[in-house]
């Protein structure tokens, strides 16, 4: 059974004289102004609910605390279980009742919950807060980009191949217990493919193809055996032999979901290695487990696997906006869109805005400043004048520096508040995983 709020708990911390009391008092009087975040983290925590019965967990306000705490640590579930368990001033942060332990299963279950649209009217109304107290009234912009890498390690084909057919025996194994007794036999193949898939890296050309072939075929062998499998399981399923029906959906979601990543692979590794083809980066998968990872290259740069990010940050340092991208876009497209999304928030366009020269092109210049936009500069002028971006050399100067200060902004959240990499399995609690970060 799950509550709101816990009234009984004490709205004073426990006081200690250090910063992070200051901070995180202020932080816990802002939330109780604005009650109507318990509503919303209550609707999401409420999806994953599957009945309102048994002993009370943990609160939407204590989720609420909980997820905050955890991203303004930057640590992991277990490292949080832990100070939810020894600092009284972390417990009274979180609201906890005296015999609440939650363990770190139970907050990773909870807080991924919450979703990125929750988080983003969370942060809308912080902005709206900063606006009234004359904080931050986005007038002066800067927009920059940056990328989240996901959870995985640089892919390499030989590496998706094995991948592919160790999850393929986990879904044979997981099929066999469906049924009081299996109905059907499968060969492991995974100490051949992970020999093979060694053998790849370190052979030489020739060589190599004589591995890649080997692991195709069993991977391919394996697909096979999987198919069958599923029309085995669907014909015992018509005749009612399947133990429970929940469970046969389940895997044969797992099994829809994993065999066209699958034949994917197969088919890049074969236009790849033996068609020596140039995949496009669109019709490359790069994880099993991860595989809405994008493939993003900044110029001449490393590449890196996740997602782009946009952001817009104020004169306050406030991140007014994020937006997370698909694929890898020219930062030129963004520029407009971004700009929109400012008048969507504060009911019209900034005064000024500033970005480095990925933004820069004539037709943003133009766009902008039919929007209303009075002064735009980009810290490389590609072909524009100064006169056409700014009023006077003195405010394209106060322009080109202000927007150096969203680099240090991105960094801030990367370092410490854990936007370089995201931990958080799946697209939905990668764009959350952000959007907390930003809040």
């Amino acid at each position: 059974m799950r509550k709101k709020r816990n009234p009984q708990c004490s709205m004073e911390l426990h006081y200690v004289p250090h910063e992070i009391c200051s901070q995180l008092s202020g932080i816990s009087q802002w939330l109780d102004a604005h009650p109507q975040f318990n509503d919303w983290i209550y609707e999401d925590l409420s999806s994953g609910d599957k009945q309102n019965t048994g002993r009370n967990g943990l609160s939407a306000e204590s989720v609420l605390r909980a997820a905050l705490l955890k991203q303004y640590l930057n640590c992991d579930y277990d490292y949080l279980s832990f100070v939810l368990m020894d600092s009284m001033l972390f417990r009274d942060f979180c609201r906890l009742e005296p015999n609440q332990r939650p363990s770190r299963s139970s907050l990773h279950g909870l807080i991924s919950l919450l979703t990125a649209s929750t988080w983003e009217r969370i942060n809308n109304c912080q902005l709206m807060t900063a606006k009234d107290q004359g904080i931050e009234k986005g007038r002066t912009v800067a927009i920059d980009s940056t990328v989240t890498e996901s959870d995985i390690k640089p892919p390499c084909d030989s590496d998706l191949l094995a991948s592919s057919v160790k999850e393929i025996c986990r879904l044979l194994e997981r099929g066999q217990t469906l049924t009081a007794t299996p109905l059907y036999e499968y060969t492991h193949h995974n100490r051949a493919v992970k020999d093979a898939a060694r053998k790849c890296i370190y052979a030489g050309k020739e060589e190599r193809h004589q591995h890649y072939k080997k692991l195709l075929q069993l991977t391919r062998k394996s697909r096979k055996v999987l198919i069958e499998a599923t029309v085995t399981l669907a014909n015992a399923r018509q005749q009612g032999q399947c133990l429970l029906a929940d469970d046969a959906d389940k895997w044969q979601a797992d099994v829809d979901h994993l065999l066209p990543l699958v034949d994917a692979i197969v088919s890049q590794t074969e236009r790849r290695v033996f068609k020596g083809e140039k995949v496009p980066a669109q019709e490359k998968v790069v994880s099993l487990y991860e595989p809405h990872t994008d493939i993003i290259v900044k110029d001449r740069r490393q590449v890196q696997y996740g997602h782009k990010l946009n952001l817009v940050q104020g004169k306050s340092r406030l991140i007014l906006d994020l937006v997370i991208e698909e694929g890898n876009p020219a930062d030129s497209d963004q520029f407009i869109p971004m700009m929109e999304r400012q008048k969507e928030i504060y009911g019209r366009v900034p005064h000024q805005t500033s970005g480095d020269s990925g933004y820069a092109c004539r037709a943003n210049l133009e766009k902008a400043k039919a929007m209303g936009i009075s002064d735009v500069a980009f810290n490389k002028k590609r072909g524009l004048e100064v006169e056409e971006m700014t009023k006077s050399q003195y405010v394209y100067k106060t322009l080109f520096r202000f927007r150096a200060g969203i680099e240090a902004g991105i960094s801030w959240l990367k370092r410490c508040f854990g936007l370089s990499r995201c931990h958080c399995k799946g697209s939905e609690r990668f764009d959350s995983h952000c959007w907390l970060s930003v809040v």
